[in-house]
């Protein structure tokens, strides 16, 4: 049985958004989903966001995905270059691995270049979501990210940051990609029984 956990960005909550939606939407699957509450979301730490992960995921498997949004995209990638364990994957969306012009009280995150073979190797399944009009991260950084994890790129039009001022209390292409990847997960996992 898949786990989800989900990482918001900065100056965000649990209750933003789209992530009390796709909690739902899991639940209806019988998939438990935690949307951790990372700490001091305004003026954003790396350890302790770090830590806060370490202390809320108590096990780390191929049952276990992440969803990312923003600063958790690569507060969820720094994490499992840090616990060195297999997951079954994660959905990042509107993510980065560089600095942000915008936001440079962010350059913490990624100050150091990420590990993405590594990466590669510990996430099984990868998909990245960006919008095409996205003013907060330029669309050139999360298309970047995609490129250096090898994953699933996906474009949304008009899907700006995905927030819930723009409109965004829903999110279905990321409850796609999940169900997608628990199928596939699922297929590989009856056909190594046979």
């Amino acid at each position: 049985m898949p786990t989800l956990y989900i990482i918001h960005g900065y100056d965000a909550a649990p209750s933003h958004h789209w992530f009390p939606w796709l909690q739902d939407q899991l639940a209806t699957l019988g998939v438990p989903c935690h949307i951790l509450e990372m700490p001091n979301s305004g003026q954003p730490d790396l350890n302790a966001w770090l830590t806060k992960i370490e202390q809320s995921v108590a096990v780390h498997n191929e049952d276990v995905y992440f969803v990312g949004h923003s600063l958790g995209c690569i507060t969820v990638l720094r994490h499992l270059e840090r616990i060195n364990q297999a997951i079954g994957g994660v959905v990042l969306v509107a993510g980065f691995a560089g600095a942000v012009p915008l936001l440079p009280q962010l350059d913490e995150f990624t100050a150091q270049p990420l590990n993405t073979t590594h990466l590669r190797q510990l996430i099984r399944q990868r998909s990245v979501i960006a919008a095409d009009n996205d003013a907060t991260i330029p669309f050139a950084l999360t298309k970047a990210l995609g490129q250096q994890l090898d994953a699933q790129f996906l474009i949304v039009k008009n899907g700006g940051h995905f927030l819930l001022g723009e409109g965004f209390d829903t999110l279905p292409v990321v409850l796609d990609e999940l169900r997608r990847m628990f199928e596939l997960a699922n297929a590989e996992t009856s056909g190594n029984k046979v």
